[in-house]
């Protein structure tokens, strides 16, 4: 995942840096507007509650369900 900060000019999102991507790369974005404390903190509990919530999904006894697909027959 990478983090960038930037700002939405005429139609297009310009970053404060340049982005150590590949030309052409297929990207997803989350936009979050403004910069509050209050959203600053809930966006700091979302991040630990998403860091918690890989570390309890990735786990050994769980990976029979990776390919659930195959499993169920879907």
């Amino acid at each position: 995942m990478i983090r960038a900060r930037g700002r939405y000019r005429n139609q297009a999102v310009q970053f404060e840096q340049p982005l150590e991507i590949a030309e052409g790369t297929e990207v997803e974005v989350d936009i979050h507007v403004g910069k509050s404390a209050e959203s600053t903190e809930g966006q700091g509990w979302a991040e630990l509650a998403m860091s918690r919530l890989e570390q309890e999904w990735d786990n050994p006894e769980d990976a029979i369900y990776d390919d659930w697909k195959k499993l169920y027959g879907v």
